[in-house]
């Protein structure tokens, strides 16, 4: 059987293949607005048509601040006809799409420390979490992804909160705040809206003890991601990238479902991923901006157009600016 093309129930939902489009951030292409335009709509759109399963909407900020770097803002009812566009350019497609929702990281925060956010404010940008999560709901998506990696609010929290209060300290305080949002945006979002948290570590027993507090808030699904760093305790003979290893071991923990990442180049490879067990979904983000069919052409057995590995897309994702997707409208 081929698993990459095997449906795969989450919840109450049923995602068609095990395909996903990972949480990709084109600083590029919003507006000083932090509104969804046609460029959102149209490179979204394109990955549905693709044939991805899962597409994780990329990091969207649940407050304004004077520097969003150019995100998509859910901070008041104004995102709603432009994220509701969006989320149908998805469903009509069959895809699954859920939002990833965060606040960044404390550099472009008024504030340059977890402890010296006023409890006011701290519980203030929780509420932000879930009023952003409810208009997530509202226009239609399947569910929100809370981004708790990578250096973001909710992953500085966990590493490094000294917080006097319940946020700050001990392990258990630190990722308080990640485990209560879960659970309060279950209760206000219902038990068929998923909730998926992204995380990382590059520690094991961090990493294992914090999927283990997520699923124990009554999440969905674990997207692991240790950045773009190597990941450590690696063994010389594991043939995958290291961050596959990452969410092998958080996969042989936990009854959820696991996405992993990590220089998927084409099905063959992502099908030997399944097999091996070390995750339930494979995240594939610069080959679909270097081919938003991956997806399909992969279930079909055909090399996708092939990723350059140039970086490019690093911080500017942009489809349109990828030499490989220049190269090949070259030859056409």
């Amino acid at each position: 059987m081929n698993l990459l093309s095997a449906p795969l129930s989450v919840g109450s939902v049923s995602i068609k293949n095990r395909v996903v489009v990972p949480a990709m951030a084109d600083f590029g292409m919003t507006r000083s607005d932090g509104l969804v335009n046609e460029r959102h709509i149209s490179r979204y759109g394109a990955y549905a048509k693709g044939g991805a399963g899962l597409i994780i909407v990329e990091a969207c900020s649940v407050a304004r601040f004077q520097e969003n770097r150019g995100t998509i803002v859910l901070d008041s009812d104004d995102c709603l006809p432009g994220m509701t566009k969006l989320a149908k350019a998805t469903s009509d497609n069959n895809a699954v799409a859920l939002v990833q929702i965060m606040l960044t990281g404390l550099s472009v925060m008024p504030e340059n420390s977890i402890a010296k956010i006023s409890r006011e404010r701290f519980l203030k940008y929780k509420a932000d979490f879930l009023a952003a999560a409810i208009r997530c709901q509202k226009a239609g998506f399947h569910g929100v992804e809370l981004h708790a990696a990578h250096g973001m609010y909710l992953d500085e929290i966990i590493e490094t909160s000294t917080r006097s209060d319940e946020y700050g300290g001990c392990f258990e305080n630190r990722v308080r705040l990640l485990e209560e949002l879960i659970r309060e945006i279950k209760a206000v979002c219902g038990k068929d809206f998923l909730v998926a948290v992204r995380f990382g570590s590059p520690d094991d027993l961090e990493l294992l003890k914090i999927a283990a507090a997520i699923e124990q808030a009554s999440a969905d699904l674990l997207d692991v991601s240790t950045g773009m760093g190597r990941y450590q305790n690696v063994p010389d003979d594991f043939s995958f990238d290291s961050k596959i290893h990452a969410a092998a071991l958080v996969k042989k923990q936990t009854r959820l479902a696991v996405i992993c990442v990590g220089n998927i180049v084409d099905g063959q490879q992502g099908e030997a991923i399944l097999k091996a067990g070390y995750a339930d979904l494979v995240a594939v983000g610069r080959g679909h901006l270097c081919d938003p069919e991956w997806a399909n052409k992969a279930l079909a057995g055909v090399r996708p157009n092939p990723c350059l590995r140039c970086n490019r897309c690093m911080w500017y994702v942009d489809g349109r600016k990828c030499p490989a997707v220049s190269r090949k409208e070259k030859r056409i």
